[in-house]
């Protein structure tokens, strides 16, 4: 008897809680009374003790109820925990099927580039970057995107080191890199033009979090004669995809 009442009275909190997680700008006790159907009484009681508790908060001019900061911990902790890697590998999958090249899915380590998954199409390239290998970030596109959005002491940092000039087409000048990173930052979009193998063309998109963040981000490499023919196709598909991913994690684009 004792375990069903308990479990009613959870199954009223979450209810409640349901109701003003869905309303941003907040909730009065009329409105969630109207959505739950239960017991103006036994709200109160519950909204008390969530408040109490820190789950919800009151905004004592308009009377309505907002998450308070222990639900706002809740969430984030769970979003925390997620691995972007299990998330995005059916999403790459996919992008990679659609656009039949290889995509790269790669995070920022130190001025470089690690590749952490891959996923090959119908038209396979050969490229040296395997998983866990290191590639330079300032002339990579998927080291770009992540690049642009490090802090400016960072950037700074990286573009002042030497530059290694891989390919003719290897831009190494940093006022230029600086112009072209805060380009990739407004756009989310930065490409590689041969600049670290020749006859490798790469286009790549940023994977952002809850907290607005890039964490990750996500390219198409194939052979420069193909890439060239299809790059705005590529930009748009990549573009369509990193937004899912970065959605998984919370993010809310504004």
């Amino acid at each position: 008897m004792i375990q069903k009442e308990t479990t009613s009275a959870i199954d009223k909190a979450i209810a409640v809680l349901d109701v003003i997680s869905n309303c941003a700008a907040g909730v009065t006790i009329t409105e969630i009374v109207e959505a739950t159907k239960l017991n103006k009484i036994i709200i109160k009681k519950i909204l008390n003790t969530l408040l109490d508790r820190e789950y919800v908060f009151l905004d004592e001019k308009s009377g309505k109820y907002t998450l308070g900061f222990k639900s706002l911990e809740l969430g984030i902790s769970s979003l925390v925990n997620v691995n972007i890697v299990d998330i995005a590998i059916p999403h790459v999958k996919s992008l990679s099927n659609t656009i039949n090249e290889t995509c790269f899915l790669g995070v920022y380590n130190s001025g470089n580039v690690v590749y952490l998954y891959k996923s090959e199409g119908n038209n396979a390239i050969h490229t040296s970057s395997n998983l866990g290998h290191l590639r330079p970030a300032y002339c990579t596109g998927l080291g770009r995107i992540l690049l642009a959005h490090q802090s400016q002491d960072e950037i700074e940092r990286i573009l002042q080191s030497s530059l290694p000039q891989y390919t003719q087409k290897t831009i190494t000048d940093s006022q230029q890199l600086n112009e072209l990173l805060a380009k990739v930052r407004r756009e989310n979009i930065a490409y590689d033009w041969e600049e670290v193998e020749e006859g490798l063309v790469c286009v790549a998109s940023g994977i952002f979090n809850y907290s607005n963040e890039v964490v990750a981000a996500l390219s198409i490499a194939g052979p420069s004669h193909r890439m060239h023919n299809q790059i705005e196709k590529c930009a748009s598909l990549l573009k369509e995809t990193t937004n899912l991913i970065s959605k998984r994690l919370g993010y809310i684009s504004t």
